[in-house]
C-alpha cells in the first residue's frame, strides 16, 4: 500500500500550524514509522515575528510516525509558487498528501489517501485526489449533492484547495503541462467566468484549467477527510466558517468505484455528464444535449443542439418536476412538472431577468419550501415587472 509523504505549506500563521500539527498527531498511521512529514515554510528570511514562530514550531514539532523534514524557503515565494514547489517534491518523495497550514484532518485521512492513491494510480484521467467533501456549488454557493451510487467517492472536473493527494505520476503530468506555459484560464476554456477573475497569486485556477482542458477529473470523498478552518490569509481577508462540514472521525472500509463504473461523474459546472444520466434513464437517450441544471453555463459553452436546464425557455421538448435531490434524480424518475426542461438551445431565454428567474426557482428548491427574505422577494418582483415590460414592448 502507498505510504504518501505529508507535505505542509506554512507561512505566518503559528496558531494555525499548531492546530494542524495537533490534528495530524491524532490521525492513524501504519506501523513502522513510514509516514514522512515535510513542513515547507515560505519567506524564511526577513519575515516578521509570526513567521519566525512558524519556523520554530516546525523545527520543534514532535513527529513519532516517521521522518520529519523542515524546508526553510530562502525567499518569499508567495502562495501559488509555494504550493507548486511543494507539489514538485513528489518527484523525490513519491506519493504525497498536500495540506495548507489552516487545515485540520480526520483521524482516517492517511488511510483514505493511501488506499485511494493505490486505487486510482493507473488511471491517467484522474488528475488528483481531494480530501474535502465538496458539499456546495462553488459558483452559486447552493448545495451540491452527488448522486448516491454505492461508493464513497464521486468525480468532478473542479479541483478544490482543502487537501489534495497526488501520485508521483499525477504530479509529474501536471508539472509537464505547466512547463508548456499554458497556465492561466483563457477564453474558450470550458470554465465558469469566475475563474478569469482570480489574481495571479492564486494556484486554484491553474489546476482547474489543467483538469478541464486535459479532460481529467478529481476524485472526491463523500465525507470529509480534511477541511479548511477559513483563517484570515491570502484567500480570506477575515475568518469564515462557510467551509465547515463533518470530518470522518473513525476508521472505515472505503468503497471505491472506477471512473468508468461511477454514476456520479460531473463536469466543471457541477453538472452530471449526459452519458451517465443516460445509463439511468432512457428519457433522453438518443438526444444530443448539454446539462445546465444550475443555470450557470454561459451561452457560448452550450454547444449541443438541446439543453437539459432550469433556465427559462420559450418552448420545451419535455419537462420534469424538481422535487427529488439531487436535481438529476427528477429526470431519472421522470417526475411530473415543469421546473426542469429539455429544450432546443435556441429556445433558451437570456438576460439578467432570465437569470434572476432561474435563481428564484433554484432558491425555492434548495430552501425546501421555506420562505425567502424580503430583499430577494423584492428583487424577484422587480424582475417579474421587468420581464413583463420587456415582453409588452416586444409586441
Amino acid at each position: 500500500m502507498s505510504t504518501p509523504s505529508i507535505v505542509v505549506a506554512a507561512y505566518n500563521r503559528p496558531r494555525a500550524l499548531e492546530r494542524l500539527l495537533r490534528s495530524l498527531r491524532r490521525a492513524h498511521y501504519p506501523a513502522g514509522g513510514r509516514a514522512r512529514l515535510v513542513i515547507s515554510v515560505d519567506g524564511a528570511d526577513g519575515a516578521d515575528a509570526a513567521n519566525a514562530e512558524v519556523r520554530a514550531l516546525a523545527q520543534d514539532a514532535e513527529w513519532p510516525f516517521g521522518p520529519k523534514d523542515v524546508i526553510r524557503r530562502e525567499r518569499r515565494l508567495g502562495l501559488a509558487a509555494h504550493v507548486f514547489a511543494c507539489w514538485a517534491l513528489a518527484e523525490a518523495l513519491g506519493d504525497l498528501v498536500f495540506l495548507e497550514d489552516d487545515f485540520v484532518v480526520s483521524p482516517a485521512f492517511y488511510a483514505y489517501a493511501a488506499q485511494a492513491l493505490d486505487v486510482y494510480r493507473a488511471d491517467d484521467r484522474v488528475a488528483a485526489l481531494a480530501l474535502y467533501a465538496l458539499w456546495f456549488n462553488g459558483y452559486t454557493h447552493e448545495p451540491f449533492t452527488p448522486l448516491a451510487d454505492g461508493s464513497d467517492v464521486f468525480f468532478l472536473q473542479v479541483p478544490f484547495f482543502q487537501g489534495l493527494a497526488f501520485t508521483r505520476e499525477q504530479a509529474a503530468r501536471f508539472a509537464a503541462w505547466r512547463s508548456e506555459g499554458r497556465e492561466r484560464p483563457a477564453p474558450g476554456d470550458p470554465l465558469h467566468p469566475l475563474f478569469f477573475k482570480f489574481p495571479p497569486s492564486d494556484w486554484f485556477p491553474v489546476l482547474a484549467r489543467y483538469v478541464v482542458t486535459t479532460g481529467r477529473f478529481v476524485v472526491y470523498p463523500r465525507v470529509a477527510l480534511c477541511l479548511g478552518m477559513g483563517d484570515a490569509g491570502t484567500h480570506f481577508a477575515r475568518p469564515t466558517a462557510f467551509f465547515q462540514t463533518p470530518l470522518l472521525q473513525a476508521p472505515a472500509d472505503f468503497r471505491f468505484r472506477a471512473l468508468d463504473d461511477s454514476l456520479a461523474v460531473y463536469d466543471s459546472f457541477f453538472e452530471p455528464l449526459p452519458e451517465r444520466l443516460d445509463r439511468m434513464t432512457g428519457a433522453l437517450r438518443g438526444v444530443e444535449y448539454a446539462v445546465d441544471l444550475y443555470a450557470t453555463k454561459p451561452r457560448d459553452l452550450l454547444r449541443s443542439a438541446c439543453v437539459l436546464t432550469a433556465r427559462p425557455r420559450r418552448a420545451a421538448l419535455r419537462t420534469f418536476g424538481r422535487v427529488l435531490w439531487p436535481m438529476e434524480a427528477n429526470v431519472i424518475e421522470a417526475m411530473p412538472g415543469g421546473e426542469i426542461a429539455l429544450c432546443r438551445a435556441e429556445d433558451l431565454e437570456w438576460g439578467w431577468w432570465a437569470d434572476v428567474r432561474a435563481r428564484q426557482g433554484l432558491d425555492r428548491y434548495f430552501a425546501r419550501g421555506r420562505g425567502q427574505g424580503w430583499r430577494r422577494r423584492w428583487l424577484y418582483r422587480l424582475a417579474a415587472l421587468a420581464s413583463r415590460f420587456t415582453a409588452e414592448s416586444a409586441r
